[in-house]
């Protein structure tokens, strides 16, 4: 019995101090900020969060405003500017946190195209920006959920027109109908 006994026990003590080992051998993540996902994906040096398809609300989390302003910082107009991407950026004009130039690390905010069912505008974060000229520029972009199949997009060329307030998308998921796309302008931190 006593031998019995043992061969039962055995297995049972290897998996149980195997485990310590297994754990020590995952990575550590880093602490995410508060109410932004665990951090997952990478893009560049800096940490992108967890796309969760069918998020607590049944759609693909997080949506393209959180996870801008997740990825730029910008922590100010919060509750039910937190609807649209549009009701943030007209919050955040009114406290006067938006610019008509583009910055690396600001959010561009495009404003509502029914034909392509943005009705409640999209938020891009911006990588990097190159003047093109007086008034153009060449912008490095990432969005989450663009193709509403919870995906993430990073490093997307656009050139945005200062004058018109257009963005026409050159590389990424957009690129074949993305043409002069209505921008109302940048959040800035």
């Amino acid at each position: 019995m006593a031998l019995k006994g043992l061969k039962i026990l055995i297995p049972m003590l290897v998996v149980v101090l195997a485990a310590p080992l297994a754990w020590a051998k995952k990575p550590v993540r880093k602490k995410p900020e508060p109410g932004c996902p665990a951090v997952e994906v990478r893009v560049g040096q800096s940490a992108c969060y967890r796309l969760l398809p069918g998020g607590p609300h049944g759609r693909c989390e997080p949506q393209s405003l959180p996870y801008a302003r997740c990825r730029s910082g910008v922590s100010s107009c919060r509750g039910n500017s937190e609807l649209s991407p549009i009701g943030w950026y007209q919050c955040e004009d009114s406290d006067h946190h938006v610019a008509t130039e583009p910055s690396p690390g600001c959010v561009l905010i495009l404003g509502n195209n029914a034909n392509h069912r943005i009705n409640t505008g999209h938020a891009f974060f911006v990588e990097k920006c190159r003047c093109l000229g007086p008034g153009r520029h060449e912008l490095s972009l990432s969005h989450t959920n663009h193709d509403r199949r919870c995906s993430i997009e990073t490093g997307v060329l656009a050139e945005y027109d200062q004058k018109s307030k257009t963005l026409t998308m050159k590389t990424g998921a957009w690129r074949t109908w993305g043409k002069d796309l209505k921008a109302l302008g940048f959040i800035v931190k």
